[in-house]
């Protein structure tokens, strides 16, 4: 099924619970003739009939794709796959975390979500937050750092894109302060993210060095490919928020995870579900790796 999957235009995924019951929703731009008439469909269809399962095809209106391409590529060939951090490869936002330690997380959630729906400039919420971390002692770095939760399927994610010999990156509007012990955990060698300024072992309320927003994460896409010897158009790009839309125009592709409408407007694939290793089949892999997954 993963292989069939795989070799679909997909556009967006969709995972929901009801009553116990998983749906699953696939859109492609792979037309409802060619999906109804291919033998992997077929035997899918007669396997979901002898396990109780609901397996189908309906045609829709036609829907503009995107820009990125998700042609399979051939064994061997090495993709570069960017993450973002806060709410994509961990389910929480690390300077509310922090905020919450200062007494200010009501506030700094608030700003969080505006800036996330584009409603902000990143830049800007991102200066009004970290202000009000100013006076936490530089203990509470590790307290927090005890509080992230890796998204489900992360792990593995990572873990089989490194197996298959691609490279994986992560890049943060968060701060490497927090972060940077889970990347070595996770064994990911490309890693960009803000750092907060600290002065007699507490937070200033200040950054030191370039602030990495929206701009900042297109260009640690750039940087990370070349590094790597990858071609851009061979990149993968995965967030939830506005600060995310310049590396996922860049990206070969652009996948939009449980994102903001905004992200998801500009994305090549949104992917709605809890598990973050589903992007591996919305990569362009080729039938082989998806094989050795």
């Amino acid at each position: 099924m993963l292989a069939f999957l795989s070799a679909l235009e997909i556009t967006e995924v969709t995972e929901k619970t009801i009553a116990e019951e998983i749906f699953i929703a696939i859109k492609t731009t792979t037309s409802a003739a060619e999906i109804l008439t291919s033998t992997n469909f077929l035997n899918l269809q007669e396997f979901a009939n002898s396990s109780a399962l609901t397996f189908d095809c309906v045609a829709t209106a036609a829907k503009n794709p995107g820009s990125g391409s998700a042609t399979p590529n051939s064994i061997g060939k090495k993709r570069l796959v960017l993450l973002d951090v806060d709410s994509t490869l961990i389910q929480e936002e690390v300077i509310e975390l922090l905020a919450n330690k200062a007494g200010a997380g009501t506030e700094v959630a608030r700003i969080t979500t505006a800036a996330m729906s584009g409603q902000i400039d990143f830049a800007t919420a991102l200066d009004a937050r970290v202000k009000l971390l100013a006076g936490l002692p530089e203990t509470v770095l590790e307290e927090v750092r005890k509080e992230i939760t890796l998204t489900t399927g992360a792990r593995e994610l990572i873990s089989a894109l490194q197996r298959l010999g691609h490279q994986v990156g992560i890049v943060s509007g968060g701060f490497i302060d927090v972060i940077e012990p889970l990347a070595k955990e996770l064994l990911i060698h490309f890693i960009r993210a803000n750092k907060l300024e600290i002065i007699d072992q507490k937070l200033t309320g200040r950054l030191e060095g370039r602030v990495i927003d929206r701009a900042g994460k297109a260009q640690a896409l750039r940087d990370f490919a070349k590094i790597s010897d990858v071609d851009i158009t061979e990149t993968v790009a995965i967030g939830d928020g506005a600060n995310d839309i310049d590396m996922l125009k860049i990206a070969g592709i652009g996948i939009a995870f449980n994102a903001k409408p905004i992200l998801q407007s500009v994305a090549d694939i949104s992917l709605n579900s809890p598990n973050l290793d589903c992007a591996l089949y919305l990569m362009g892999l080729s039938e082989a790796e998806i094989a050795l997954i």
